[in-house]
């Protein structure tokens, strides 16, 4: 396929991601796996878990004030990795297995997701990984469904997991490299919380470049998508408002813990917030320090990462691994008299990524 044709691309609309480019939606395969309650499940989970409620109180559909799910985000990845098939002229098989991947990678999310991600490990060892795969395998009764589609379409059900887990690295690093279809839909989507009049890369745009690398114009668009992954985990997710609202969650949970069980896991967020009442009247109320001083567990430590491009590799041989650089640490958030200050402990530390 011509790759000067494809330049010209139709909006991408992150509250429908599928809808401007839905031919991918015309494969009974992926109409089945939507159709499925797992799928479903997922509009319940915030695509930001407990920050959704903080950086957006009071949704109302315009631009500015929508909250976006992991079922969005979902559909956008798959969007992603289906364009990425016909770019490279994939066969049928393979463009179904991607799309598939791509649409199932983050079927395992907790309810608001990576927020209370710990507590259901720490008490239940249960993540989203093991979930996804538990899920995919029908090893839990909400994946019987999407395994029957799976195997009625002959999908190589481990493949998908080995994909989406990052120890099968084909397909150009897309799902296991740091420029991956996952943390493009996921890094842009953020952006558009926190600047939506001004993102202007389309997350196929970034696609692209990195599928083809055919020039410095290309090279220039994926390290500028690296820099806005930088500027989110400063801005969003290491913000005051990340802390406080992943924080407040966890706090919750901690205190209820006995009415929950390993099934929970698999919750809707309607039904948590019935589990954990009051919390969703904190995570919207304006005075979050506050809530959060209130609960007198300071200092607080929280997982940071920062992100940098290391130009001396090579963007055309694909060194990314090389090439795009993050930096891991641990940062204690204090009270200096009323006020929350934040200070760095350099040792490094495992901790979730946004995607």
């Amino acid at each position: 396929m011509d790759s000067d044709a494809l330049r010209n691309r139709p909006y991408y609309d992150f509250a429908r991601p599928a809808a401007s480019n839905a031919s991918f939606l015309s494969d009974p395969l992926f109409r089945a796996l939507i159709a499925t309650s797992a799928l479903k499940r997922l509009q319940s989970i915030r695509f930001l878990g407990a920050i959704d409620f903080m950086l957006v109180r009071s949704p109302n559909g315009t631009r500015n004030n929508v909250r976006y799910t992991r079922y969005q985000h979902s559909l956008g990845v798959a969007r992603l990795a289906y364009r990425y098939a016909k770019l490279r002229e994939l066969s049928p098989e393979e463009c179904r297995l991607v799309t598939v991947t791509g649409l199932l990678h983050d079927i395992g999310h907790a309810p608001l997701s990576h927020s209370l991600e710990p507590v259901f490990h720490e008490y239940f060892g249960l993540e989203h990984h093991q979930a996804t795969s538990d899920i995919i395998l029908g090893q839990v009764p909400m994946g019987l469904e999407v395994n029957q589609v799976l195997r009625q379409y002959e999908i190589d059900v481990e493949r998908v997991i080995s994909l989406i887990s990052g120890e099968d690295r084909s397909f150009d690093g897309f799902f296991s490299g740091p420029i991956n279809f996952d943390t493009i839909e996921a890094i842009l989507r953020a952006l558009s919380y926190i600047k939506p009049k001004t993102v202007t890369v389309s997350p196929e745009a970034v696609v692209d470049a990195a599928t083809f690398r055919k020039d410095d114009t290309d090279a220039r668009l994926v390290d500028e998508f690296w820099a806005y992954k930088d500027y989110i985990y400063k801005a969003v997710i290491g913000s005051y408002t990340g802390i406080i609202a992943d924080y407040l969650s966890q706090h919750y949970m901690r205190k209820n813990i006995s009415k929950f069980s390993k099934k929970d896991y698999y919750l809707t967020e309607k039904i948590l917030f019935n589990k954990l009442p009051g919390l969703q009247t904190k995570l919207r109320d304006r005075d979050a320090t506050k809530n959060i001083l209130d609960i007198n567990i300071f200092p607080l430590t929280y997982n940071a990462r920062s992100f940098s491009v290391a130009k001396n590799y090579s963007f055309f041989k694909r060194d990314d691994a090389r090439r795009y650089v993050q930096f891991r640490y641990v940062r204690r958030l204090s009270i200096t008299g009323n006020a929350l200050s934040k200070n760095e402990d350099k040792s490094e530390m495992e901790l979730y990524d946004l995607c």
